[in-house]
């Protein structure tokens, strides 16, 4: 019994190491049989004999390479068989020049599919910046080609101005003649504005004010003066109070008036933005002014001019004066320099 399993087991053994045998003679068989490749590289077909048995052995065999952005059109991993035919496409990637800003042409990969919007969404990525393109994000760059792009950037401009604070008079009989008392020290307030500025290439095309914040609250000043004190006169020069608390013949209430020396100027002018310091359009209806005399966001009423609203600035600005805005250059040439009266609206 015994020996008639000892014959079993060594007929079985035979068996496995005919098999086996077999088998790695038709591996080796397999292995030494020429394969049939058609290539095409781009716009150039090239037939190979290969004993290659995948496509990566086939293209490591023949020293082809690829690039990161090259596009096969098989898997690397794909079998080439000995009864066919293995077609395969190579697109080759390729370099152009990019200029950004006007800045020094640097060299770029391109994928051989992809387009401009593609490459302005690597650059993004890469650069932490959008760009702008004078044309389409679907067109097609070429070989050694330079693209032109404008970088497109929004920064905020944080712009603190100091509010004055007003001066309250009055009058009292427990004072003698041309005689005064300071009853509260007047403090200066703050606004804070916040304005997004967009920028293509560098120059600002745009601004948008995102927020506009009282930071300090002014106080009043209040002045305690003798009955007699406010009838004296007073000059008609620029900076002088003519008028305290009341209402203008066309139903604007107002705090307080002033003399002021007052400028024209046109967005229209050579140099001149189209948006003011707190930004808004400069058209007819905003007038420049000395934050530190009448604060930005004030309303106002100027005489031959109407209602306006201080919300710009100007190096030359300063004190007691201001620039009317109008809509066209002639207007203001037309208006040249003059003093006017303005009322501070309630």
């Amino acid at each position: 019994m015994i020996k008639k399993r000892l014959s079993i087991i060594m007929f079985l053994g035979v068996l496995l190491t005919i098999f086996a045998t077999t088998a790695s003679a038709d591996t080796s068989a397999a292995q030494n049989q020429r394969r049939y490749v058609r290539l095409t590289v781009d716009e150039e077909t090239n037939d190979f004999h290969t004993y290659a048995t995948t496509v990566g052995e086939f293209l490591e065999t023949e020293e082809i390479y690829l690039s990161a952005k090259d596009i096969l059109s098989l898997d690397l991993d794909e079998e080439l068989y000995a009864d066919e035919v293995t077609e395969l496409w190579l697109r080759r990637s390729f370099f152009i020049n990019i200029v950004i800003d006007g800045d020094e042409a640097f060299e770029y990969e391109v994928g051989p599919s992809q387009r401009v919007g593609h490459i302005i969404a690597e650059l993004r990525e890469e650069k932490g910046s959008d760009f702008s393109h004078d044309g389409f994000l679907n067109d097609v760059v070429l070989a050694d080609s330079t693209l032109y792009l404008l970088s497109v950037t929004v920064r905020e401009h944080i712009m603190t101005v100091r509010q004055p604070y007003y001066r309250e008079v009055r009058v009292t009989r427990g004072l003698a003649p041309n005689e005064a008392m300071l009853l509260q020290e007047g403090i200066i307030g703050e606004i804070t504005t916040v304005i997004n500025v967009s920028y293509v290439g560098g120059v600002e095309i745009n601004r948008v004010v995102e927020s506009v914040t009282q930071t300090r609250e002014p106080v009043s000043e209040i002045l305690l003066v003798g009955d007699t004190v406010l009838d004296s006169p007073a000059p008609m020069n620029a900076g002088t109070i003519v008028s305290v608390d009341g209402t203008i013949g066309n139903g604007y209430e107002y705090v307080i008036s002033k003399i002021m020396e007052s400028t024209g100027y046109s967005a229209q002018q050579p140099g001149l933005s189209n948006y003011t310091a707190s930004g808004h359009r400069a058209v007819r209806g905003v007038v420049a002014v000395d934050p530190s005399v009448i604060p930005l966001g004030t309303w106002l009423y100027i005489e031959n001019y109407g209602r306006a609203l201080a919300s710009d600035t100007g190096g030359a600005i300063i004190g007691y004066k201001i620039d009317l805005c109008f809509d066209s250059i002639a207007e203001a040439l037309q208006h040249g320099r003059r003093d006017v009266r303005v009322w501070i609206l309630r």
